[in-house]
Formats: C-alpha cells, structure tokens, sequence
C-alpha cells in the first residue's frame, strides 16, 4: 500500500440511517410509464413538501433498465427476475425523521395520491439500516 492509499473503512456509520424502497409499478403501468412519471413527475411532487426538505439528508432513485435484463440474466448471480423496477433510497440522521415524513399531513394529502397513479404500495418491499460505504472514488 503507498502513501496516498488507506485501507477501506468497514465501519457502519452511526451518524445517518437509509431507507430503501423496492418499488413495483403499479399493474397495467408499463416499464416506461412508471419510469417516466416517477422521475420526472413523482420526484418534483415529493421533494416539494417541506418536511422532505427538513428531514431528509438525501434522496435518491435507482432505475433499472431493462437493456441489462438479458446480461443479468446470462449472469450466475441471481435467476429470477425481479418484480421491483426501481429503487426509492431515502437518507437521514435517524429512520424516525424519516418516518416523519410518511405520518405528514402534507405527505398524505400530496405525495400519497401522486403515489396512487404508478407505485403499488401492496407489493412494495421496504429496507433500512445503517450503512457504510467501502469504495468512494469521489
């Protein structure tokens, strides 16, 4: 190892927590419908109300890109394909600020019904928990 380079950290970070939610479209949307509205729609809408704006540290969108499903599939990682077309990732320093934001009367009155145009709340899977980067070329 030279000068410059440091081992990675495998430390969790105590400092922030993240949400993840594996998103299913909801049925009769196609790929491209639900893709389109939750980044170009749905992302403006939630990221407008002010506790979002408060509590929240980041918010991200993981899309998946249906060009990669024949390569993942030829791969020997994972054999079925997934139900979930996307990745809501929500961070914070604690998962009660970000529960806040789903309890928020401005959430119920504004995001939920946005919600109810793509998003399938019955068939979504969430996640959290601390995290801790291991490479960061940034």
């Amino acid at each position: 190892m030279d000068a410059t380079s440091q081992a990675p950290s495998t430390a969790l970070r105590i400092d922030r927590v993240r949400l993840a939610v594996l998103m299913a479209p909801k049925p009769g949307l196609s790929f491209e419908e639900f893709d389109s509205y939750w980044l170009n729609v749905h992302a403006r809408v939630f990221s407008s109300i002010a506790i979002a704006k408060r509590n929240l540290l980041k918010y991200e969108q993981f899309h998946l890109d249906p060009k990669y499903d024949e390569v993942i599939a030829a791969q020997t990682l994972a054999k079925s394909r997934s139900p979930f077309r996307g990745i809501a990732i929500f961070e914070a320093t604690s998962l009660d600020k970000i529960f806040e934001i789903f309890q928020d009367e401005e959430y119920l009155r504004v995001v939920v019904p946005d919600e109810h145009k793509f998003f399938d709340h019955e068939n979504a899977q969430i996640l959290a928990g601390p995290f801790a980067t291991i490479i960061d070329k940034l």
